[in-house]
């Protein structure tokens, strides 16, 4: 498959794991689009869980999802992704299909608002907890900030030390972008 954009190469990959009826999070909310993508996906049997500390963020999303009509399967917390794991109800703990992360900043605004690694590194501790056997976080990475090299460092430090036997992780990315290349890492929990 030639794509020409990398988040639709990991959509590519993600549509193993996303069927009608899933559980989903997108724990940086962002513009929506992620969202909106995860809501088709789940369809009316599913739900999917939003997270942005930015209230413009949260209120983009739920306008895009409006917007595109999608089915009220969705729930917005304007809060950190760190925080997923006591705001997701525990019903859905064990069984969620799909934890999408992209890192960085919320294109179009104020770029000094950036994910950081200690709330990222909790945040993806807590997703491999509620997350279902095979199923996958996908963790997009844009290091081209302040502070973006440390947080992309961060991340494949602790995920190189995940176990093996526990969780397969899997990098792709763009190497020739101009700038910062956007790294992809898939994570599928065994």
């Amino acid at each position: 498959m030639i794509t020409n954009n990398i988040l639709s190469f990991a959509k590519s990959i993600l549509c193993e794991v996303l069927e009608p009826g899933c559980i989903a999070v997108d724990a940086t909310a962002g513009n929506g689009y992620d969202t909106v993508y995860l809501s088709r996906q789940a369809g009316v049997e599913g739900r999917v869980f939003a997270f942005d500390i930015q209230e413009e963020a949260i209120e983009q999303t739920r306008q895009r999802l409006n917007e595109e009509c999608m089915p009220e399967n969705w729930t917005l917390f304007h809060s950190g992704h760190e925080n997923m794991l006591s705001l997701i109800p525990e019903e859905f703990h064990g069984k969620v299909n799909i934890v999408m992360f992209n890192l960085g900043f919320l294109p179009g605004s104020d770029k000094s608002i950036v994910t950081r690694p200690e709330t990222t590194l909790k945040a993806l501790a807590d997703s491999l907890e509620i997350l279902a056997t095979g199923a996958m976080i996908c963790i997009a990475i844009y290091a081209g900030h302040p502070g973006g090299a440390e947080e992309d460092a961060a991340v494949r430090e602790y995920c190189t030390a995940l176990d093996y036997h526990y969780v397969r992780v899997i990098q792709s990315e763009m190497l020739n972008k101009p700038g910062y290349p956007i790294r992809l890492l898939f994570l599928t929990k065994l």
